[in-house]
Parts: structure tokens; C-alpha cells; sequence
């Protein structure tokens, strides 16, 4: 799959919602997408993320699934990794930049504070906007410190 622009990456964030797939595992699906790799283990474990691990009174998925994306291009994989400096300073910047832009001015992260607590369940075609900003600015900032959305950081 090849995602080159905002048209692309939207029809893309459409097709996996249709698959079933939530907010937080489009976010590492689209990662694994633009390094041209598949890893079923770690789009399952995403899972756990969803509608706010399960509860609308945790965190939206669609930022925890694009931290675990930070991750997947700066965080410690092995033993003998050193810990990239940048995941922290990239996960900052999203934290601020979802609380300033995506929480309609309540600063709150949390799926019922996103949705209203009469949301049963989130989904990502509801949350096709939000999902779509958080992953285009989640790729925004790994290119803006140095990371190579099609492979290794540089």
C-alpha cells in the first residue's frame, strides 16, 4: 500500500474503520503501512487500546494509538537499543497539540469527554475527523525530527 497524500491517507483511515479495525490500531496500521511491513501481534495488542481501553473514561484511542506510532519509529525494541531522546520530546508536542486542537477548547482526552458520555461505543467513521488531524499531525512531527515515515530515523 502506498499512502502519498491527505486524500490517500483518509480513504485508507475508511477502509481499515470498515475492517473493524479502531482508532488506536489505524494508528499503527498507517506506521506499518508507510515502512511497508505487516505485524498482526502488534495491531492486535493496539486493540487493547480501543474506546479508551474499553472505557470512556480513559484516554482516546486515537492518541494512544498515535504515541504507540511515535513509538514504533523511536522507541526501545531490544536489549541493546539506546533510547531515542525524540520519543519524549515528539510525545509532548502531540499531548499539547491534541489538547489545544482536538478537545473543543476542555483540554479533556478522555473518549466521554471527545464523544459525551452517551457514546456507548466510538467508532472511527464517527471519529473519522479526529482520527484523520491526529494522524496527520502524528506524521507531521516524526518527519519534523528527523524520522523517515518509509524506514530507519536518521
Amino acid at each position: 500500500m502506498t499512502l502519498e497524500g491527505e486524500n490517500d491517507l483518509r480513504e485508507w483511515i475508511v477502509a481499515w474503520a470498515r475492517e473493524g479495525f479502531c482508532c488506536a490500531q489505524i494508528m499503527v496500521l498507517a506506521g506499518l503501512a508507510y515502512r511497508g511491513e505487516e505485524d498482526r501481534n502488534l495491531v492486535a495488542a493496539a486493540n487493547g487500546l480501543c474506546q479508551g481501553a474499553f472505557s470512556r473514561g480513559n484516554t482516546c484511542g486515537a492518541l494512544t494509538g498515535a504515541a504507540c506510532l511515535l513509538g514504533l519509529y523511536a522507541g526501545k525494541g531490544e536489549a541493546e537499543d539506546l533510547r531515542d531522546p525524540r520519543l519524549r520530546l515528539m510525545a509532548e508536542e502531540l499531548n499539547q497539540w491534541f489538547r489545544e486542537t482536538q478537545t473543543g477548547g476542555t483540554g479533556g482526552v478522555r473518549c466521554g469527554d471527545l464523544l459525551g458520555e452517551t457514546v456507548r461505543e466510538p467508532d472511527p467513521l464517527r471519529c473519522l475527523h479526529l482520527v484523520q488531524h491526529t494522524l496527520t499531525r502524528t506524521l507531521e512531527i516524526l518527519q519534523s525530527h528527523g524520522v523517515d515515515l518509509f524506514g530507519a530515523s536518521s
